[in-house]
């Protein structure tokens, strides 16, 4: 079977999980199929050698790591122009099924599906096809309505995660036009053939914004990390490990609240936070507290070697957290909020958490690393990773799925 998947950006411009995630998912698929990614070109070479990979012209260049306004995709020109080579790969390639990883490029898909009469399957990641900012869900709206956004969400978002500007009143009205435009890509979700949220608690979230009939997979997660010498250990320390955005929705302020209640009664316990640092973070660091900066992915891997556990408390209900999955992967015990799909990653091996509530968090922190047999919860995140996030099991769902609709 020939597959395409689609996204604004693929390797080697991951800018999130979602293309670790689409990568992961194409090599595994291409053992039985041909597995093709299709993304515009933005000037660095794919580095992979399992991963067929396919670039259309794009006029903007930019570095890996780096990330292009929305508005380069989010418009009918770039819906237009990518359906176009998007019809033009299917011809060529014989596609049988076409699989969107990106919510931009959706319409795109839609368009080219039609007139190809080729299936298109969309994964959906996130809530942006439901609300710009999503501070709604954040806050634990079951929906966002217009008023809503217009006078809560958007005077949050300007003094929470924007510095003062004249530009100000520009950046207000493109946000005010980005409410109705995101029903336009909604749109598009609901004339997809097949939606794929990426946990249960997303499914719901899909199924009450009117979607219909989504069905949940997981994210697949990674085969095998290298064995990479754990560089950050050290003698004498417990390490707890926190990778992802510092940022309020990150629920990094909690954390750093935490690690400072846990000084006194733990003085032996250090956290290590890596990841780029929002705006929206205003506490600063404890003692007990060290601030890696933004790793690269292989430097990622030898942090979770070094760690005895690993935090992430998300305000926003993270549909499914690849820091998590990765450190699940390596058989670390997991703290992790309350909310959205974090809740997956805990069975007998770890604690969810109330990620506004910090005396919670350091509770359960102490519980972990007193455990008399740390072991014991190591071994139950690893036995979850087999069970609820087995690899092969994933595989055949997606490749029953396309079945499905041949």
């Amino acid at each position: 079977m020939n597959i395409l998947f689609l996204n604004e950006y693929a390797n080697p411009h991951f800018v999130s999980g979602a293309e670790q995630s689409t990568e992961a998912l194409a090599e595994a698929l291409s053992k039985k199929n041909k597995v093709f990614i299709l993304s515009p070109n933005l000037g660095s070479q794919p580095k992979s050698e399992t991963v067929k990979h396919l670039k259309f012209p794009f006029l903007k260049k930019i570095k890996p790591g780096k990330i292009l306004t929305p508005l380069w995709f989010n418009n009918p020109l770039f819906w237009l122009y990518s359906a176009y080579y998007i019809c033009k790969k299917v011809k060529e390639k014989n596609i049988k099924v076409i699989h969107v990883h990106g919510k931009y490029i959706l319409p795109a898909a839609v368009i080219a599906g039609r007139l190809t009469k080729i299936q298109v399957v969309v994964t959906v990641r996130d809530f942006n096809f439901l609300c710009p900012l999503a501070l709604c869900y954040t806050n634990q709206q079951k929906k966002c309505s217009f008023s809503y956004f217009i006078f809560k969400e958007i005077p949050e978002y300007l003094s929470r995660y924007t510095k003062p500007s004249i530009f100000k009143p520009f950046l207000i009205i493109r946000l005010i036009i980005s409410k109705p435009w995101q029903h336009v890509l909604k749109s598009f979700v609901k004339q997809s053939d097949k939606v794929i949220a990426i946990s249960p608690q997303l499914k719901k979230i899909c199924q009450d914004a009117g979607i219909k009939n989504p069905i949940a997979i997981y994210n697949l997660p990674p085969k095998k990390f290298p064995s990479q010498t754990p560089k950050y250990k050290l003698k004498g320390k417990k390490i707890i490990v926190s990778v992802g955005k510092l940022s309020y929705g990150k629920g990094t302020d909690t954390l750093l609240q935490a690690m400072k209640l846990i000084n006194k009664k733990m003085p032996q316990t250090l956290l290590l936070i890596a990841g780029s640092k929002n705006i929206s973070l205003k506490a600063k660091f404890p003692s007990n507290t060290r601030y890696l900066g933004k790793l690269k992915h292989q430097d990622v891997f030898s942090l979770y070697r070094s760690a005895d556990l690993f935090i992430i408390l998300s305000r926003w209900p993270e549909p499914l957290g690849r820091a998590t999955l990765e450190a699940l992967t390596v058989g670390l015990p997991i703290i992790v909020s309350n909310r959205g799909g974090g809740r997956n990653f805990v069975k007998n091996n770890g604690y969810l958490v109330n990620p506004d509530n910090p005396r919670q968090v350091a509770d359960a922190i102490v519980k972990v690393l007193t455990q008399p047999d740390l072991n014991l919860l190591r071994q139950n995140s690893l036995k979850l990773l087999h069970t609820r996030f087995n690899r092969s099991k994933i595989i055949n769902k997606h490749i029953e799925l396309y079945k499905s609709l041949l």
